[in-house]
């Protein structure tokens, strides 16, 4: 009975640590079941700087081979690649996972620590949706140490200095450090605003912080490919993850954003007009786009956290006060732990659709490598990443890295803007057929049309095809969904999940 007592008593203080462990271990399922499109890639990638050094150009497209490219994040490629070398896609989800954890873990903030596990739960569990062996797991956690560190007020005096040393790193494992250098300058004006004055320590941290992001093979340029995506306006209605939060429907974001928000409106005085700046800087992001919603999620710990701690404060102080707040706990947690559950079998469910062998061409992969067969193959947008990866001997028509790219000039039989072209070539026979000359593509790779037929559609896709009909949503891929046989093409192999055509 002693045993069972401390153990309760153990597990009542340190309740954060089983949501962590919980999450931990949901993350590392979920990273070894999801196969992110971007995966091959990043592997490929990884695999010719070790052999051949940083490509000046890019080396995987027929459609835009000349052009400059960028690899913002060349350090975290060259890592996955000899991770995945060495210990496989085990070893490289738990290494995902575990960065999860330790993010997730450094947001809990110490001095409310013990109110924390209401924001963690809901945080983490809508963070798993986002979990997989991806880069931006780079961004969370470096992001998450400076919202730490200016969060609490010991901490930024200790460390404050100390900032401008992250970016080494940060900027050549993966592009999101521009949202620290954005958190930064906001420091710096809300404080000169707010004293009447430039504040030079800030300012010395900011200026030291954007000079450091320069130390990597680009130089400052590599700004240049960070602009061209947060300004591709595109993106956001051609790219699923790109899109504005509107389109994300998810129970945990909903309860976090309402719950959150409003206790932060309700004690903005006590948690600090800086702090309450940022936490709604990284909301407008989650707004206007999906991708950033788990930047959102970390403010989200460390301001709502403070704000339940003041809240609590507050209940005390009326009659029975203490009686009050033990049924508020209760009502919390059983609120909570239900949608903490979903949440993780929502996350875990889901990803079983970028399972490798439901989603990626494999069988399609194999034939390709066994038959050889000559000449410039086309394929979905989501299908590139992972044909590099299983098809090395082929080159892409556009990939998960060049939907931004653009450039002007004259390229004899390349494109200035191979996501564009790509648009255009799904979205009718002309198109297509004109693509097809222009680009000397031989074959053509998409989904089995009765896999299409037979596939489950998602809200998000219903949606998706709503917008359409209205034309507010841009993207257009009829083609791939056709049987193109119909049209000319033949057909020289169907697996029932992909078909290949020949022109």
């Amino acid at each position: 009975m002693i045993i069972n007592v401390n153990s309760m008593a153990f597990l009542k203080k340190h309740f954060d640590l089983l949501i962590l462990l919980v999450l931990g271990l949901a993350a590392f399922f979920r990273a070894v079941i999801f196969l992110d499109p971007d995966f091959g890639w990043h592997l490929r990638m990884g695999e010719l700087i070790i052999s051949h050094g940083i490509p000046l150009t890019d080396p995987f497209s027929y459609t835009m081979p000349s052009y400059n490219f960028i690899d913002h994040e060349w350090l975290t490629n060259v890592l996955m690649f000899l991770g995945f070398k060495s210990i496989g896609i085990y070893g490289l989800a738990f290494i995902s996972a575990l960065i999860f954890v330790a993010t997730l873990f450094i947001a809990i903030p110490k001095k409310f620590k013990s109110y924390s596990y209401l924001p963690l739960a809901l945080a983490g569990s809508l963070m798993l949706n986002f979990v997989g062996i991806r880069t931006q797991i780079i961004t969370k956690f470096f992001l998450c140490v400076i919202l730490k560190v200016v969060f609490d007020d010991d901490l930024w005096k200790k460390w404050k200095f100390f900032l401008p040393l992250l970016f080494i790193p940060w900027v050549n494992l993966h592009g999101g450090f521009a949202v620290g250098i954005a958190i930064l300058a906001l420091i710096f004006v809300f404080k000169s605003v707010q004293h009447g004055k430039f504040e030079l320590s800030f300012l010395t941290i900011f200026l030291s912080s954007l000079i450091l992001t320069f130390v990597n093979p680009y130089g400052p340029r590599i700004w240049w490919e960070i602009w061209m995506q947060t300004s591709d306006s595109s993106l956001r209605w051609n790219i699923s993850e790109w899109a504005p939060a509107i389109f994300f429907v998810d129970i945990a974001l909903l309860v976090l954003f309402t719950f959150s928000l409003f206790l932060i409106f309700k004690y903005k005085a006590k948690i600090g007009g800086l702090k309450t700046a940022i936490y709604l800087f990284l909301l407008l992001t989650a707004l206007s786009s999906i991708r950033h919603i788990p930047l959102w999620t970390l403010s989200a710990i460390l301001a709502t956290s403070a704000a339940i701690k003041f809240l609590m404060d507050e209940i005390k102080k009326v009659k029975y006060g203490k009686e009050r707040i033990e049924k508020v706990k209760k009502i919390l947690f059983l609120v909570i732990l239900p949608i903490f559950i979903f949440e993780i079998y929502i996350s875990l469910t889901s990803a079983d659709s970028l399972k490798e062998q439901n989603y990626y061409p494999v069988q399609a992969a194999m034939f390709l490598n066994k038959t050889n067969l000559k000449g410039n193959i086309f394929t979905g947008y989501n299908y590139a990443g992972y044909l590099l990866w299983k098809v090395p001997a082929k080159k892409d028509f556009i990939d998960g890295r060049m939907p931004s790219w653009r450039r002007t000039g004259f390229y004899p039989n390349e494109s200035n803007y191979a996501f564009k072209d790509y648009l255009k070539m799904l979205s009718s026979e002309s198109s297509f057929k004109t693509m097809l000359k222009k680009y000397d593509i031989h074959y053509m790779l998409f989904p089995s049309p009765q896999k299409t037929k037979n596939k489950q559609v998602t809200l998000l896709e219903k949606l998706e095809k709503y917008l359409q009909k209205y034309e507010f949503w841009h993207t257009n891929t009829k083609v791939m969904d056709e049987d193109l046989t119909k049209i000319g093409m033949k057909e020289i192999y169907n697996d029932g999940k992909f078909v290949i055509y020949q022109k």
